[in-house]
């Protein structure tokens, strides 16, 4: 058997989960026109009771515009809970 070295092998799985992740991304990526997020929108995205995949398609977003959205709602809860 060949023997790989480690450092090669790390840039091969680096290679391969930035292959995965534009796959996995770019299924809904530029599929949507842009546009401004609705209260129920908002709402469905921090409820997460479904996938992001199935969500994409119900309300016509992104996997990574979902996900950012989330995070970044977040982010600023917990920046509003700093301040208080």
């Amino acid at each position: 058997m060949r023997r790989i070295a480690p450092e090669i092998k790390a840039e091969h799985v680096r290679h391969r989960k930035k292959i995965d992740r534009k796959r996995y991304y770019g299924k809904t990526a530029n599929k949507y026109p842009k546009r401004a997020w609705t209260d129920e929108e908002i709402r469905l995205v921090l409820d997460h009771s479904i996938p992001d995949s199935e969500l994409s398609e119900k309300i016509g977003r992104s996997l990574k515009g979902i996900q950012e959205k989330r995070r970044r709602l977040k982010k600023a809860e917990e920046n509003k809970q700093q301040e208080a």
